[in-house]
């Protein structure tokens, strides 16, 4: 441990060196983690900081408390392409995951002025709500409400009637609509407690909230989208070209 120099707070450079031995592959899914005895006794700090650090560890989705036999190492962390612009499933299918999906409600609905105003319609205008919990491999990893002025898509009730169907597909195939681009905001945003319930997360803990506005190939504005991602096992890169002045 280092004591001086920069004061990089103790439970924290435990935290730090733990996340590069789990991504350096030095510990492996499922390795058991010392005590917070032994962890206390090998860095020479409280039984306290040890506690605080594997706390944290476990509230960013790298470890998992197991009652009466220890704390394991889990690292689910799912890497998302932020840039990408490309559907749930196929996106976790990459990873080498399992997804699912849960409908939580599907209905037309009027348009309120904050959606209204994202998809550039009229309040009050009929719109196509489907809010949708996403699962990896039977984990919650975001929730997804998607609107869609239901001019573009009337009837589309009849076409959305199972678990996995794919919003993007039925758009292409029933309506003849493609996706093609779509502008994104991401922010970090705390769960409430229907979100925490959904995702089984603790109230208030911290999520990325990414909003879209996707468009066709005509560059016309079709869906407006927020997903609610869990911030402890969810990642997001993406890879940027460097333009000199």
């Amino acid at each position: 441990m280092n004591k001086t120099g920069d004061h990089i707070p103790f439970y924290q450079q435990i935290k730090n060196l733990f996340i590069q031995e789990i991504e350096s592959g030095k510990w492996k899914q499922g390795d058991k983690l010392p005590s917070e005895r032994e962890l206390a006794a090998q860095y020479q700090i409280s039984r306290m900081t040890a506690r605080h650090a594997i706390s944290i560890l476990e509230r960013e989705g790298f470890v998992e408390r197991v009652v009466g036999s220890g704390t394991f190492v889990t690292n689910r962390r799912i890497q998302l392409d932020f840039v990408e612009f490309s559907s749930f499933s196929k996106t976790i299918l990459s990873k080498g995951l399992r997804p699912s999906t849960n409908t939580v409600h599907k209905r037309k609905e009027l348009a309120n002025g904050f959606v209204a105003k994202r998809l550039g319609i009229s309040e009050g205008e009929e719109i196509w709500s489907l809010k949708r919990v996403r699962f990896a491999d039977d984990i919650p990893v975001s929730i997804e409400l998607s609107y869609i002025p239901y001019a573009y898509c009337p009837g589309i009730e009849a076409h959305m009637n199972g678990e996995d169907i794919s919003l993007y597909q039925v758009l292409e195939e029933r309506y003849g609509i493609k996706l093609v681009r779509a502008d994104q905001t991401m922010r970090i945003s705390l769960s409430d407690e229907a979100e925490s319930k959904l995702l089984r997360i603790g109230n208030d803990s911290p999520c990325i909230l990414v909003e879209a506005q996707a468009f066709d190939k005509n560059d016309k504005l079709i869906e407006f989208s927020q997903a609610q991602t869990r911030g402890d096992i969810v990642r997001f890169f993406s890879k940027l070209n460097v333009k000199n002045n």
